[in-house]
């Protein structure tokens, strides 16, 4: 048996037991159920981001609903792939992944699962977003052959409360 194991119902419980024992408030309010076929209302949520390779497992979760079966999809953002008890999934490419990490070898998907305002953008004072440019012939280009662009912000990132963040790792992917 690999550690850590492939997400399950158990695992997803888990992490919504922690965070609410953690007095952590849902990102996403309950989305009521309708008078339509195949839809399943979804209660409030915590939001999970992680890498578009665990879209299997999410598939193979008992009572996992997806997007398309929410009774108004008009509530929903274009990376969630849908939710189970109280989490709401968020896919990206991007996710994060660390390779060979389980016990076996296999790589771990690293799947963060968040309450509100357990993270957060800082401004800093004093800039703006600025875009820069320098056409053909600056930075050692004597054939003026290279553009370059780039952007600058006056922001960083930071966690706000290490309880209201938690990290479900997965194999399966």
């Amino acid at each position: 048996m690999d550690v850590p194991t492939e997400m399950d119902l158990a695992d997803v419980d888990d992490i919504v037991s922690v965070l609410q024992g953690n007095d952590a408030e849902y990102i996403t309010n309950m989305v009521p159920g309708e008078n339509k076929f195949g839809t399943s209302p979804i209660g409030d949520s915590y939001g999970c981001m992680l890498t578009t390779r665990m879209i299997p497992v999410l598939n193979d979760i008992d009572g996992f609903v997806r997007k398309f079966q929410y009774p108004n999809v008009s509530q929903t953002l274009s990376s969630e792939w849908g939710g189970v008890n109280n989490v709401r999934f968020f896919v990206s490419s991007q996710g994060s992944v660390t390779p060979n990490a389980s016990l076996l070898g296999a790589d771990v998907a690293n799947c963060f699962v968040t309450a509100k305002e357990g993270y957060k953008v800082v401004w800093q004072a004093g800039g703006k977003a600025k875009f820069i440019y320098l056409p053909p012939g600056y930075n050692n280009d004597p054939c003026m052959l290279r553009h370059t662009a780039g952007c600058s912000f006056y922001q960083g990132q930071c966690i706000t409360n290490d309880l209201w963040v938690q990290n479900l790792r997965s194999t399966g992917i």
